[in-house]
């Protein structure tokens, strides 16, 4: 569980030094998605946006707590406080789950809940990918 959560903090990291669309491409599962304000972003959108988007200047995460889900899963919440040019003093609640996939854990599922009324501005930008047909 604590490798999930070193990721998780890893994460944060890599959208602070430019690296967040490496870090989905390398560490999310193929069918992997978040669930942002207002959408679901799948996991090769996410890639494209994170690579045409600032780093931010500085973020905190706080209180987290990792729960066992079976085996083969933990489930991730904690806060975050950050801030960059594009998502100015944002406060949410995370959660994410990851799941064991080939000896390593990887991502399959992230939600933001923003405190409030915080909007998640990620979704503005020049990567629009077509959203495929069920």
């Amino acid at each position: 569980m604590d490798q999930a959560w070193r990721l998780e903090q890893e994460l944060w990291e890599a959208v602070s030094s430019g690296g967040a669309g490496a870090f989905y491409a390398r560490h999310m599962t193929s069918d992997g998605f978040i669930v942002l304000p207002g959408a679901v972003v799948e996991r090769h959108e996410l890639i494209l946006r994170w690579d045409t988007q600032q780093p931010l200047r500085e973020y905190t995460l706080s209180e987290p707590r990792l729960v066992m889900v079976d085996g083969d899963s933990v489930l991730i919440t904690y806060r975050v406080v950050a801030d960059g040019d594009w998502l100015p003093d944002y406060h949410a609640q995370v959660t994410a789950l990851y799941t064991w996939v080939g000896g390593e854990w990887a991502l399959a599922f992230r939600q933001h809940t923003p405190d409030g009324t915080s909007p998640f501005p990620f979704l503005k930008g020049p990567a629009q990918a077509e959203t495929p047909q069920l």
